[in-house]
């Protein structure tokens, strides 16, 4: 299986252990790390699972996280999500078992809230709202996004028809980072099952079947969740439907008559992922048109700039050519000027002109004489 792990264990009780999955989110990674580094409440341990990144963050976790006692970092070669979070979960010392998903956030007061509620309240497992946000880590707050809308439609339900209705239109604590239970209850459900896709969805609908309460803590987001084009559900959604069918199926006797209605709720709540999924490609694709005719206009830009530049060096060196050839004519006729200046004050100019005006007196002279 080719696992290393860093830090040896320690005797320090610790109260929650937070689960950190990840595979190639190394522009994610530092965030989600920090978001729990930052929590108000301080007694915590993560352990991070890096199922076989191909990209660098392995370097970052090493180079940043190397000597942080509270950290554990764990490589393994890569077996899907579900694997990775039993593997943290197996090698976790706390009371509580939290999930963070390494492209999602966790808000300063979330480990606190939910770690007050489940001492003082008997539920098998806490989740929170959640608040979308972009790759950029910006909030999605377009009251016409598809999840948002269909977000707004299963906490409604929750609310007001209870979590079991809710999980049969959809997840409604949205994720596995989302996820809040005892370290003790989640071994003996034997962790997450072996789904690509649902393997969070799986898990809900196994502790309901148990009979056991799902808490929904509080208004207030305590999770950001990212929504961008590598998130695992858009990849698949064949698959992934066919996951959620065997999910209904557990929590639904077939015999049911309301099973293929839950179905039909299934197949549109995955509609409309599918739609949003498409919707990205279709921006992705716009987005390279866009930057492929920038990228035109940029090098027609440089070029334009280049014989802007050629022409400007040809029009100096016509200019300075043209100065040369002025330099030149000017010397020349200064040169002229001079040796014009000499003729007319040497001797030989000057007694010229004496034999000419004489000569001419001459004529005149002998004209008058005829």
């Amino acid at each position: 299986m080719n696992i290393t792990t860093m830090h040896d264990e320690c005797d320090v009780s610790v109260d929650i252990s937070v689960v950190i999955p990840s595979f190639n989110h190394a522009r994610f990674i530092v965030d989600a790390i920090e978001s729990v580094v930052h929590q108000t409440f301080k007694n915590w341990e993560i352990v991070l699972v890096d199922d076989g990144s191909t990209d660098n963050t392995r370097e970052i976790l090493e180079q940043r996280y190397r000597d942080n006692t509270q950290i554990r970092l764990v490589f393994q070669s890569n077996h899907g999500a579900h694997h990775a979070i039993n593997h943290g979960i197996s090698l976790a010392k706390g009371q509580f078992i939290a999930i963070l998903n390494s492209d999602d956030l966790y808000h300063p007061s979330r480990l606190q809230t939910l770690l007050d509620h489940c001492k003082k309240n008997v539920c098998a497992l806490a989740f929170t709202p959640v608040t979308p946000i972009d790759v950029a880590g910006a909030d999605i707050v377009a009251a016409g996004h598809p999840w948002r809308q269909l977000y707004a439609n299963l906490m409604r339900l929750c609310r007001e028809r209870g979590v079991r209705e809710a999980l049969l239109t959809g997840n409604m604590a949205v994720t596995s980072s989302n996820f809040f239970i005892s370290t003790a209850l989640i071994k003996r459900l034997g962790g997450f099952r072996n789904m690509r896709y649902n393997h969070d969805w799986d898990l809900l609908a196994r502790i309901l079947l148990r009979g056991l309460d799902i808490h929904c803590v509080g208004s207030e987001s305590l999770l950001s969740y990212r929504i961008h084009g590598g998130n695992t559900i858009t990849q698949n959604t064949l698959i992934a439907r066919l996951e959620l069918k065997r999910i209904f199926q557990s929590l639904v006797p077939r015999e049911d008559p309301y099973i293929s209605k839950l179905v039909q709720q299934m197949q549109t709540n995955m509609r409309s992922i599918r739609h949003e999924h498409q919707a990205r490609v279709v921006q992705r694709v716009r987005q390279g048109y866009d930057l492929h005719i920038q990228s035109m206009l940029d090098d027609l830009k440089v070029q334009h700039q280049a014989n802007l530049n050629d022409l400007q060096v040809q029009f100096l060196a016509q200019i300075d050519a043209l100065n040369k050839t002025q330099n030149e004519l000017l010397l020349q006729i200064t040169s002229q000027e001079a040796h014009l200046a000499q003729i007319l004050s040497s001797r030989s100019y000057r007694f010229s002109r004496l034999i000419s005006r004489s000569f001419a007196r001459l004529k005149g002279l002998f004209g008058l004489v005829k």
